[in-house]
């Protein structure tokens, strides 16, 4: 089936036309990649002489595409099991010029995105050894980097770096070094839907470090949140990134995301926020919440997949400032949870003040990636299975000022369960949270909990309690949640905060 040309190359700016006589694929391809299996019909796209015709072989499968007046062509393929592997051929009539892609497999594609903390490499994580030796294990995963001197004022047709071509997945391809190549969140994240499907998994490696939500976000995304320019030079002077220019909205996703877009993928991972933190138009959780659905949103609508897959992290505890503002981003990503198909993977209880990166890069990565795929085999393969804590629904006070606390029953799992927590020695208190309640004298105090049946009934000192009435409860609201409270599956409930009464 021969594919229509849409908005994608008319509004984008081709950097890298092909030479007269040549004939090649878009560099976002290569030998060894994966490509889409069905249900999908994956995409071939490249660039040749314009109006050249241009004939696609796969297998038994043969087609003839006329490229446009810029010379891009582009296919649909016919749809393909998982398996290979294969070779396309992309042949020219305008000279008999030929390109090739070889060693190509079929299964699911993830793009994995954010900043630092998925740009965190499996040789930093804790068991890096181990973990890397294993990879020789897993052939059948392809993974690819994204090169990060690459951004963009304008839409782009192609990459403008590449770190690490598409390659067989192996402890090379895999533990290339601190900060380049390969993402643990990602591998760890690919390599557990491998062992459980047995589906060849390709890995596209594509975040950068420090960088907020805008930089991330279209600007039709950004119209959606009333997003100016102004901020962005705000986050510029307060982000770790390197070499984003100030007025940068929309820079990676012109540069890193759209010459994907034509790409049939199985979805996307995300774990980013920690630049966003205090910071925007409107600070903690109202403005994030709206950017990042926004921004899923509008991914969704651009790779033409109104309902892809799209799993994120919350954010892990870490010393920030020892207030409520990494609580508030918190609670902004889960606005996304409203939306179809999009899994939260929960990093609260997974804090490591002495990680040699900074307690903002926990390195107990494999844990958190489990859970990530834990919410792909629910909601991408239709497992039925556990793969969240519990959310709150509700809460009322008692007779007694007690505060009894319910929770979404899809969340409880086989039941609630307790564990201890306590904040890391040399950690200010300030920095740690349990369950609070709040009285009408606007002091908040802390508190103890006790689980009965699917509920927790949460209480003060008896002396506090006398004091005032309970307007408000919370829980791990804080840089460093104290997480007392799991289901039996093994997955802490979510952070909250709730005015009584409302």
């Amino acid at each position: 089936m021969v594919m229509t040309f849409g908005v994608v190359f008319l509004c984008i700016v081709s950097l890298f036309l092909a030479p007269a006589t040549s004939i090649r694929f878009s560099n976002v391809f290569g030998d060894n990649m994966v490509l889409q299996r069905e249900p999908q019909k994956a995409v071939v796209w490249g660039y040749t002489t314009p109006q050249d015709k241009v004939t696609i072989t796969f297998g038994n499968f043969r087609d003839e595409v006329t490229a446009n007046d810029k010379g891009e062509f582009a296919m649909e393929l016919p749809q393909t099991h998982p398996g290979g592997p294969f070779v396309i051929l992309a042949e020219s009539a305008t000279g008999g010029d030929k390109a090739m892609l070889q060693n190509v497999l079929f299964g699911d594609v993830f793009i994995c995105s954010g900043q630092s903390n998925m740009q965190f490499t499996v040789d930093s994580a804790f068991n890096a050894s181990a973990e890397l030796a294993a990879a020789n294990n897993y052939p059948n995963i392809r993974v690819m980097t994204v090169g990060q001197k690459t951004q963009s004022a304008v839409p782009l047709s192609e990459l403008q770096t590449i770190e690490q071509n598409w390659t067989v997945a192996n402890s090379s391809s895999v533990g290339g070094g601190n900060w380049t190549y390969l993402s643990a969140v990602c591998w760890f994240f690919g390599r557990d839907l491998y062992d459980q499907y047995q589906v060849p998994i390709g890995l596209i490696n594509d975040n950068w470090g420090g960088t907020p939500v805008q930089f991330w976000s279209s600007p039709d995304a950004l119209a959606k949140c009333n997003q100016t320019g102004e901020y962005v030079k705000e986050t510029v002077k307060t982000s770790t990134a390197t070499d984003i220019v100030a007025g940068g909205n929309s820079v990676l996703w012109n540069a890193m995301i759209v010459p994907f877009l034509q790409m049939r993928i199985a979805g996307a991972i995300w774990y980013q926020g920690e630049a966003n933190v205090g910071i925007g138009p409107q600070h903690g959780e109202l403005y994030y919440a709206c950017q990042f659905t926004a921004m899923i949103e509008d991914w969704r609508m651009k790779f033409n997949e109104e309902n892809m897959y799209f799993g994120f992290v919350q954010l892990a505890p870490w010393k920030e400032g020892g207030d409520t503002r990494v609580a508030e981003l918190r609670t902004g990503q889960q606005f996304a949870l409203k939306l179809p198909r999009v899994g939260m993977a929960t990093a609260v209880d997974y804090g490591d003040l002495s990680s040699p990166f900074g307690s903002v890069h926990p390195r107990a990565k494999q844990p958190v990636a489990e859970r990530l795929a834990d919410t792909a085999r629910a909601l991408l393969y239709g497992e039925k299975l556990v793969y969240q804590g519990p959310i709150f629904a509700s809460a009322k006070t008692s007779s007694n000022n007690e505060v009894v606390v319910s929770f979404d029953p899809s969340t409880l799992g086989s039941g609630l369960e307790t564990r201890q927590a306590s904040c890391p020695q040399g950690l200010p208190a300030q920095y740690c949270m349990g369950f609070e309640l709040r009285t009408s004298d606007m002091e908040w105090h802390a508190a103890q909990e006790t689980i009965q049946g699917d509920t927790v009934v949460v209480s003060m000192s008896s002396t506090e309690s006398a004091a005032a009435s309970v307007v408000a409860i919370r829980y791990g609201y804080a840089d460093w949640p104290l997480c007392t409270i799991y289901n039996k599956e093994g997955f802490p409930a979510i952070p909250f905060t709730y005015n009584i009464g409302e």
